[in-house]
């Protein structure tokens, strides 16, 4: 089987000036190295890139391939692993001495949220305030639209953000700063009291007054005995109870639910 090796050979000239180095690749004319770099490539006829050393590396905590860590090596990985918190996957690597970490651009999503604290609209971002889907660009509408922003966007004005349930509408509010405890609220005391069931109760009394006297007790009258020693006592006919209130000294003020707090806007990303 034959092999057919396509070799394309480039012209690389080494320009050296001032500790400058410059690489091109073409022919004519090259131009003059950049002042501010120690090492400078241009390609004649731009369709040319800088190719990185490719590497297997195996973890982001393990220097393999090479010998040690070395803070500023950059690579280009090709393995992947799945180790917990230090696996690799295919991208660009610099090593910081201790680690191997991946150069890569976190980009938003259309529908994710962000915290900012400026209001303008900005590279994608709008602001959530409630106003007309119909107001945005056309192509950010049918974002909109796709998220179940068909109408307005949600209106985050004095609003907590909160994991959507299996039965909310996404967008939907709803929920109270303060409350006001019902009956149900309160915990289950019972306060008992007890009086004397019957209510009856007698007094007892010992004659030694002098001369006659009506005693009127209990509702009976008794006659008192000049000299009489003996110990007597009034009827228990006058049976009665007694009743009280005990009062919580309440007035129904709601409680305020709203925790400690730093305002910021609120954006969702809906795209350029």
């Amino acid at each position: 089987m034959k092999r057919i090796n396509y070799i394309i050979l480039l012209l690389a000239t080494f320009n050296i000036a001032n500790a400058q180095v410059l690489i091109t690749v073409g022919t004519s004319p090259s131009p003059v190295p950049n002042t501010q770099a120690i090492l400078e490539l241009y390609s004649q006829g731009q369709n040319k890139g800088l190719l990185m050393p490719k590497v297997s590396l195996t973890a982001t905590n393990n220097a393999s391939p090479l010998p040690g860590h070395i803070a500023g090596m950059t690579v280009y990985n090709t393995n992947t692993t799945t180790t917990a918190l230090t696996g690799v996957t295919p991208g660009f690597y610099y090593n910081d001495g201790i680690n191997w970490n991946k150069l890569e651009v976190q980009l938003p999503t259309v529908g994710d949220i962000k915290y900012s604290s400026t209001a303008p609209d900005h590279d994608g971002w709008y602001l959530l305030n409630g106003r007309a889907v119909s107001t945005l660009p056309a192509a950010v509408q049918t974002r909109a639209a796709s998220l179940g922003f068909s109408t307005t966007l949600p209106n985050s004005s004095d609003r907590y953000l909160k994991s959507r349930s299996g039965s909310e509408t996404l967008g939907s509010t709803g929920g109270s700063t303060s409350t006001a405890l019902t009956q149900a609220n309160l915990p289950n005391v019972t306060y008992n009291t007890t009086t004397v069931s019957s209510g009856t109760h007698n007094h007892t009394y010992n004659d030694r007054a002098s001369g006659t006297t009506n005693s009127s007790e209990g509702g009976s009258n008794m006659t008192v005995v000049d000299n009489d020693a003996t110990t007597s006592t009034t009827s228990s006919t006058g049976a009665h109870a007694h009743t009280f209130s005990v009062s919580t000294g309440g007035s129904n003020t709601p409680l305020n639910l709203e925790p400690k707090y730093l305002s910021a806007y609120v954006f969702v990303y809906l795209g350029l």
